[in-house]
């Protein structure tokens, strides 16, 4: 019993540096607030169909208005989705099916603007300097830009790979 119940105490203590972990990451990679972020790191480590906000409550330490707050603004998002069992009142939270293509097309539009950044900037330079450089090798940063494209172009056409393969992959994430 008591080797069992130190065991329980163990993997709680690694969840909840994990969750913590995970938290710190999203909140500086996701832009999720601080307790968005946990809530979400929670919603990746649970082995449950969802969450309940009691527990949310008691897993995170946190006020029910704040918690209240901050799965609103993960739901008005689209990150996650909550849904109710038959004959409870309880709101249960996970994350949303489509939440990893959503990530993927974001990353996607967002390589796209770099890109064109990029191309914008290679076509002024070029218009620019056209004749006061004697070749466009020899155009400052010139090489830089190109070799960012190309680079743009690769993560682009892979993570367009990679949202076709998610999507023809059954979503384990939509009970």
């Amino acid at each position: 019993m008591f080797s069992r119940n130190l065991v329980a105490l163990t993997n709680d203590l690694e969840k909840n540096k994990l969750i913590e972990e995970l938290g710190v990451y999203f909140e500086n990679n996701k832009i999720l607030s601080p307790l968005a972020a946990r809530i979400f790191a929670m919603l990746i480590l649970t082995d449950e169909e969802g969450i309940s906000f009691d527990s949310f409550v008691e897993g995170l330490k946190a006020s029910k208005s704040s918690i209240s707050t901050n799965l609103q603004l993960l739901q008005a998002a689209g990150r996650i989705v909550y849904f109710t069992k038959p004959g409870e009142r309880k709101r249960y939270f996970k994350i949303a099916p489509n939440d990893l293509t959503e990530q993927l097309d974001k990353k996607i539009a967002q390589w796209e603007m770099e890109k064109e950044m990029h191309l914008k900037v290679y076509r002024f330079k070029k218009n620019m300097f056209k004749d006061g450089v004697p070749s466009l090798d020899q155009m400052p940063g010139l090489q830089y830009i190109q070799t960012y494209t190309k680079l743009a172009d690769y993560f682009i056409d892979h993570l367009k790979q990679l949202k076709e393969k998610l999507e023809n992959t059954p979503n384990t994430n939509s009970k």
